[in-house]
């Protein structure tokens, strides 16, 4: 019957329906996610797509199980995206950690000089991330890229690196 309401443009309804629901679905986000501010931002996503969505639900006796099975999708879909900030995050850890790892002054200087043979983009993204410390958010706002046009650079540069101090090592040996 709150269905049917909602649908008829009676949204105070929408609000008794989180209010049944939400406890399950909150539980079934938790469950994936194992933290509660997540778990929350999940489920609020799950009722805001059921929400959009309420039109297609074919038997409105079964909302229960229908948003549960909206809140299993968007739980799904979250942890595909931590995994892959996760997996961008350790990325960008490892190649500080190789530049952290030039400890000594004729090592940096020498990375100093690999780092000007790159071009201009990459050269302004590896100084600002990585040798003035900034944060992403900083180095975007100061660079004027994208966040996902900054970890571009920001991979294209580590890797021409990564092959120029290749090539350095070898013509060394």
């Amino acid at each position: 019957m709150l269905v049917r309401a909602v649908l008829a443009g009676q949204n105070t309804a929408y609000g008794k329906l989180y209010d049944r629901y939400a406890p399950l679905v909150r539980a079934i986000c938790y469950d994936s996610t194992r933290n509660l501010a997540d778990a929350q931002d999940v489920a609020q996503d799950a009722f805001v797509r059921a929400y959009e969505k309420l039109d297609r639900l074919r038997d409105p006796e079964l909302f229960g199980r229908w948003v549960a099975a909206i809140a299993r999708t968007r739980c799904k879909e979250w942890q595909r995206e931590k995994s892959r900030r996760q997996e961008k995050y350790s990325q960008l850890n490892d190649a500080k950690s190789a530049i952290e790892d030039y400890s000594d002054e004729g090592q940096i200087e020498r990375l100093r000089q690999e780092i000007a043979k790159l071009p201009e983009k990459e050269r302004l993204v590896l100084h600002t991330f990585y040798l003035q410390g900034s944060s992403a958010d900083n180095a975007c706002k100061i660079l004027g890229l994208s966040r996902s046009g900054f970890y571009r650079v920001l991979e294209r540069a580590r890797k021409q690196l990564a092959l120029l101090l290749a090539q350095k090592e070898q013509d060394v040996r």
